[in-house]
């Protein structure tokens, strides 16, 4: 009696389509990292510019609802008939305190700020119409920032 020849795959086969299965889903491991690490990084920066925009947004609004911008030790007081909100430029964020209300904190970096009336420097509790500074992000980029405000003579001669 002859014995029966069995169909199947030689040891060698198993561990060559096992090697291959290996090389494969280590290459898929990586571009999985790689991919998650592009993601985050894309996330903080979209982060930051969201921040940077908000800022801008929320400073505008106010600056337009209030009647006068007082400059202060630490950064700007906008007043108005019913509204009280200051602005202090602090090393590492833009603090907003709204009169009898909450703090709000903006995470950015401001450097370079300056202050001014009619084109000249404004000093301490003097009027200001003119906000510029730089908003320092990550590997010492800088983003700029310029708001102004129009006063009429009825306003400036109260």
């Amino acid at each position: 009696m002859k014995a029966k020849k069995i169909e199947a795959y030689t040891m060698m086969e198993v561990a060559i389509a096992m090697l291959l299965a290996a090389v494969c889903m280590s290459i898929c491991y990586t571009a999985y990292g790689m991919i998650g690490d592009y993601f985050q990084v894309f996330q903080k920066r979209n982060a930051s510019a969201e921040e940077v925009l908000t800022l801008r947004r929320t400073m505008e609004k106010d600056i337009l609802k209030g009647k006068y911008l007082i400059r202060t030790e630490s950064g700007i007081n906008i007043l108005g008939d019913s509204l009280g909100i200051a602005y202090n430029f602090a090393d590492s964020a833009i603090l907003r305190k709204v009169e009898g209300l909450r703090t709000d904190s903006f995470h950015v970096s401001p450097v370079e700020a300056v202050f001014l009336f009619e084109g000249r420097e404004a000093l301490e509790l003097d009027t200001v119409d003119h906000i510029s500074f730089k908003l320092q992000m990550e590997k010492q980029r800088m983003i700029p920032v310029t708001i102004g405000k129009m006063y009429s003579a009825h306003d400036l001669l109260k």
